[in-house]
This record gives structure tokens, sequence and C-alpha cells, in this order.
């Protein structure tokens, strides 16, 4: 009977320590209507096109074939998850990059932002990668 117990207590707290629970970020808000405006996407896709391309673009943004050796991969955003993503874990992500875990340990390239853009800078990246997808031609 105690070894029953035992392996179930076991097995319980090995799956919730190798469940993925994402990481933990602050709850930041944009301000109000920040990322639905016109002029705060096409800022952060001007933002995008001149330093997040070269990662994160298509070949025909300028994406440069190093980026092709990022382990993990360095995404374009044009996948539908980015337009749910929460701006929140977009804005932190932005501005912390590698520096933070699960980033750091699984050896991630992207560089922290948060000394060279400013808050609305930052935000207005994010409205940009949250309709990134939805933009036919870029």
């Amino acid at each position: 009977m105690f070894s029953r117990v035992a392996v179930s207590l076991f097995s319980l707290l090995l799956v919730v320590a190798c469940s993925d629970r994402g990481p933990s970020y602050p709850k930041v808000t944009p301000p109000d209507g920040y990322l639905q405006r016109a002029e705060n996407q096409e800022e952060g896709r001007r933002i995008f096109r001149q330093l997040c391309a070269e990662c994160h673009g298509r070949p025909s943004e300028g994406r440069s074939q190093r980026a092709d050796f990022f382990y993990p991969p360095a995404p374009n955003f044009t996948s539908p998850l980015y337009r749910q993503a929460d701006p929140a874990y977009l804005f932190w992500r932005i501005r912390k990059g590698k520096t933070v875990e699960p980033y750091l340990s699984r050896g991630s390239v992207m560089p922290a932002y948060g000394a060279h853009f400013s808050e609305e800078e930052t935000w207005s990246i994010v409205a940009y990668l949250r309709v990134r997808s939805e933009v036919s031609s870029d």
C-alpha cells in the first residue's frame, strides 16, 4: 500500500515539475487603445523593419542567413498565434530577451531591448506583431 502511494506521489511531482507552465512575467498593460491605433502599428512596423527583421523577418524583409542557424529559431511572427498572444508577454520578452528563464538556459540569442526602446516604442512593436500575420504584403 505504501509503495503505491509513494509511486503516485512521485508521479504527481514528476508531472508538475515537467509541465510547461510558461514563463512568469509582469502583467503590464498598454495605454487604452494603443495597440489598435494604425499610427502605433506603423511605428512598430518601422522599428521592426529597421532593427528586428534581420532575425525575425522574411527573406524579402532582409532576414539574415545566419538567423537560419539559431536554436531555438527566431519566429517571424506571421503565425495567427501572435494575434492572440498576451501583449504583456510580448512586451516583457522584447524588453528582457535572453536574460530571463526559460530563454537563458534554452540558448536564445534574443538581445534585451529594455535599455534601447522606450516603453512606447516597445508597445508599438507589440502592436505591429499582433497584426503582422494579418498583413498580406509586408
